[in-house]
């Protein structure tokens, strides 16, 4: 007994048992923890009789610990005296014939840690219908002037049918069979832009907000605009785009971006009709910076600016500028946080004139490294096989994310060879997926020019079936090794990847 009286000088409960399962010795930890007296703890002949009837699986974890030589229990929850006792053992056999077990007692830490993850869920929630408000407050705005964004297509698509109901009244409609297509193409067209004006409204309050999708920068923007024109109405304000080069493709959730853009919008148009601004315009600038790796978005306009003493509080949850009543103060602190969660950043700029905003978001080659899974890149880096899509369509992008998702390949897209150079430079990649046909670098060039660096990564040609030939001459030169036809499949494009990388 004497060799084991250290074991009292340890904060944790710990019992030694023998292998014919008697209890040697107990501190006393132990005795506090499971609320018991030496005395009656000697009374016990057995460990497993004793303990197996409080705790879960015990019998199992004890057997295990004499078969290995040692093991650690997962967190086990056990009803106690009337409480909830959350443990985790650790059972080590001695040379002595004689089985040392540590009892952590989590208890604390596990209902902390089960406090703090509603709390979380809750703040999410609360975060959520902040947004939700945001979004709907934004919505308001748009539809102050719906009636009259929808009342003109409605003009012309029922002065239209009125032309056709006059032509169908003619002794021959033969001859009006020209007039009457272009009446109807007329109608046609009118009905899909009302479409279109209430589908997107739809979209923007309804779309999920978690996903993440291939998306053009520009037209982001574009629509954005088209949100905010309500407020532009009766203004002379205007709103200039330059795209410094191509238009760059983004992997964000396009709706939460659009209320981004839509915010900072309408902040620049009250600005501007409350400074009285002689020629006030709104200009937005795209450029891709840092060798591709991240694009840049400028908002600016020349109102009257933000003044010294509130810019270091403009991103602050419910301060506004804006009087009672016209501003929730939540539109910019938003904004910061959905940018955030892009792994980007929204910072205001110094102007001599004026706000100026500056959105900076990965390119997609990093966003898609990641794509919100930092845990996963971080415990599976090395095991990941990684497959890159090249494909200047963005729906194809979009669709084999989505087919890849879940699967045993994570997916990295880009949306030209450029992209896609840069990618294979940037981060390991164990196949790649390119379209053959492709503005500017052309698939068969750009799987050229990774073998002229001397990148030997699997290629496989995703095309229509009218480049097979074209494939077949090349195939060995290039060393490629299949070919999917499009349209395909999930389980197609899987078993494509899966056949090549086994």
């Amino acid at each position: 007994m004497e060799s084991f009286e250290y074991l009292d000088d340890l904060f944790e409960p710990v019992l030694v048992a023998e292998l014919d399962e008697s209890i040697a010795y107990f501190n006393t930890s132990f005795l506090t923890l499971f609320k018991t007296t030496p005395r009656l703890m000697n009374k016990q002949t057995s460990i497993l009789e004793y303990l197996a009837p409080i705790i879960p699986d015990f019998k199992d974890f004890f057997n295990n610990v004499i078969k290995h030589g040692q093991a650690v229990s997962p967190e086990t929850n056990f009803f106690f005296e009337g409480q909830m006792y959350t443990l985790i053992i650790k059972g080590v056999k001695k040379e002595l014939d004689c089985i040392i077990l540590l009892f952590k007692d989590v208890t604390v830490e596990k209902q902390l840690n089960d406090k703090y993850r509603a709390q979380l869920e809750e703040l999410k929630n609360t975060y959520s219908q902040v947004l939700q408000s945001d979004k709907l407050k934004v919505i308001g705005e748009m539809t102050a002037n719906v009636s009259h964004e929808i009342n003109n297509p409605l003009t012309v698509a029922v002065g239209n049918a009125e032309l056709i109901s006059f032509c169908l009244e003619a002794p021959d409609l033969n001859k009006q069979k020209e007039n009457i297509e272009k009446y109807n193409n007329n109608v046609t067209h009118s009905l899909e832009r009302i479409n279109k004006i209430i589908s997107n409204m739809k979209d923007f309050l309804h779309k999920s907000e978690d996903k993440k999708e291939y998306c053009n920068a520009n037209e982001i923007i574009e629509k954005s605009i088209t949100f905010a024109a309500p407020a532009l109405k009766d203004t002379d304000i205007k709103i200039d785009v330059k795209v410094n080069g191509p238009s760059p493709i983004l992997l964000v959730n396009e709706i939460k971006i659009e209320q981004v853009f839509v915010n900072l919008i309408n902040n620049a148009v009250d600005s501007l009709k409350e400074a009285g601004t002689a020629t006030p315009k709104i200009h937005i600038e795209l450029t891709t910076e840092k060798n591709g790796n991240f694009i840049r978005i400028d908002v600016s306009d020349n109102g009257a600016g933000i003044s010294k003493e509130n810019r270091d509080k403009i991103f602050n949850a419910f301060f506004t500028t804006k009087d009672i009543g016209k501003g929730t103060g939540l539109g910019l602190s938003i904004s910061h946080q959905i940018i955030q969660s892009h792994q980007g950043k929204l910072d205001l700029i110094d102007s001599d004139k004026g706000a100026h905003f500056r959105i900076t978001l990965p390119a997609i080659g990093i966003a898609g490294l990641v794509n919100g899974n930092w845990e996963k890149l971080i415990n599976e880096s090395e095991t990941m096989t990684r497959v890159l899509v090249v494909d200047n369509e963005i729906n194809i992008l979009n669709l084999c994310m989505n087919f890849l998702s879940g699967s045993d390949f994570s997916f990295l897209g880009a949306a030209s060879a450029e992209e896609a150079l840069r990618e294979v430079e940037r981060t390991p990649v164990h196949m790649i997926i390119t379209d053959l046909k492709m503005p500017g670098i052309d698939g068969e060039n750009f799987v050229r020019e990774l073998r002229k660096r001397n990148i030997e990564v699997p290629v496989l040609f995703m095309t229509s079936k009218d480049f097979v030939e074209k494939y077949k001459t090349m195939k060995d030169e290039l060393d490629l090794k299949g070919i999917i036809l499009k349209p395909f499949t999930k389980d197609e494009l899987i078993s494509a990847i899966g056949a090549i990388i086994k």
